[in-house]
């Protein structure tokens, strides 16, 4: 196999080389995660967005993000709003991140889902 690369243009994206390499991760979770990373920082999304954009539905972004999450690239808090509601703010990271989050690298995106 050889590889043919296009002209770089004013849209790419460059990804850190750990999650494309992570074998605990499948083709349709790294697909996930890079489509994210090339959104601006702080970008707001939810799951059925994600299924919109793409031909595999929910379940299929559902199942991604959870193989994210027990990988470590995705932390999910719950947390209360200003109107006392609890919601999802769910931090992606371009690598895996420790247990500690707070402890982890800077978070590249912020995807708030729904319930």
């Amino acid at each position: 196999m050889s590889i043919e690369r296009a002209p770089r243009r004013a849209r790419y994206t460059i990804v850190d080389n750990t999650v494309l390499e992570d074998p605990r991760l499948s083709f349709k979770a790294k697909g996930l995660l890079a489509y994210i990373l090339s959104k601006p920082d702080h970008w707001r999304t939810n799951r059925d967005h994600l299924a919109s954009v793409g031909k595999d539905g929910v379940a299929a972004v559902r199942s991604a993000m959870t193989e994210l999450e027990k990988a470590g690239y995705v932390v999910r808090r719950r947390v209360r709003g200003t109107s006392g509601q609890w919601d999802w703010h769910t931090i992606v990271h371009e690598v895996p991140v420790t247990k500690d989050p707070e402890t982890a690298r800077t978070p590249l995106q912020i995807v708030r889902e729904g319930p």
